[in-house]
Order: structure tokens, then C-alpha cells, then sequence
């Protein structure tokens, strides 16, 4: 297979599991209270293995995930752009750091701080008007998914790599 269909099929299974999961979990995934579990698929650019491809997935299933959104089409659009800027710098934190430690805080604390101020502060906050602790919601909701949910599923990856 070509080194494009495979980066394809990677950011096709990504974007699917993503949108699935998003879905699955409607109650959880949309509102001014939110924990995306979803969202600890984002740590996925910073794995051995996984980059562009997972950039690429995470956003189409931004924007997949969010067609059922009770937001409507302004979260089509805030949704996938969150994806791709938390991703990208999950990626980035992971080219800069050759995959150490320091590299996953990075990671994990852009990623974090990317959707809360995408979502929380830009979409819910200043686009619908909902009151300023909505920021705070959706950042205790995107530590307890990206911080500790994508950090369980990296631990879980490099152990399984390593044996």
C-alpha cells in the first residue's frame, strides 16, 4: 500500500472513532457542561506512529462529531477548528520534544488550553453569551478528558509498545 492510502485509512478510522464516540456520548459530549471523552483521542498526533494523519482525523471528526451538536452549524465550525489547533499542537509538542516527558505536558496543557479557549471562551462564551464560568466548565471538563483521559491512553500505548 502507498504511504498515502495508509495516511488515508488512519485519518478515516481516527475521524470515525472520534465521531462515534462523540455521538455515542451526546449528554456528555455538548453543553456548557462538558466532558468530551472524545477528546482524549487528541493526544493521539503525539504517539509513535500516529502525526498528520491523527491532525487530519481528530478535525474531520470535529466537525463529523459535531453535526448532531444542538449548537448548530456555528459548531460545526468552532468544533473542527478546536480539533485541528489542539492536535497541531500535540504534533508540534511532539516534534520539538522527540517524544520525552516535557514534550507530553506540552501537549497535553496546549491541548487543553486550545479547546477551552476555542470552545469555552470564543464559541459558548462570547458567540452564545452564556455566562464567563462556562470557560472554567469546559476546562475541568478538557483536563478530565485530554489531561487525564489521553494520558492514560498514552501510558496504555508506550506499555503495550515496549512489550
Amino acid at each position: 500500500m502507498s504511504r498515502l492510502t495508509i495516511f488515508g485509512v488512519k485519518a478515516a478510522v481516527i475521524a470515525a472513532i472520534y465521531t462515534g464516540l462523540t455521538i455515542l456520548l451526546g449528554p456528555l459530549s455538548y453543553g456548557e457542561i462538558q466532558v468530551r471523552i472524545s477528546d482524549a483521542m487528541l493526544i493521539l498526533p503525539f504517539l509513535p506512529g500516529f502525526g498528520m494523519d491523527a491532525v487530519i482525523g481528530l478535525t474531520i471528526g470535529g466537525f463529523l462529531g459535531n453535526l448532531a451538536s444542538p449548537f448548530g452549524y456555528i459548531d460545526w465550525v468552532f468544533g473542527p477548528v478546536a480539533n485541528f489547533v489542539a492536535a497541531l499542537i500535540v504534533y508540534l509538542a511532539k516534534r520539538i520534544s522527540w517524544g520525552k516527558l516535557y514534550g507530553l505536558i506540552i501537549a497535553v496543557t496546549g491541548a487543553i488550553l486550545a479547546v477551552t479557549l476555542i470552545i469555552g471562551y470564543g464559541e459558548l462564551h462570547l458567540i452564545f453569551g452564556m455566562p464567563f464560568p462556562v470557560v472554567l466548565y469546559v476546562l475541568i471538563g478538557e483536563a478530565i478528558s485530554v489531561g487525564i483521559g489521553g494520558t492514560i491512553i498514552y501510558i496504555a500505548y508506550i506499555k503495550r509498545m515496549t512489550k
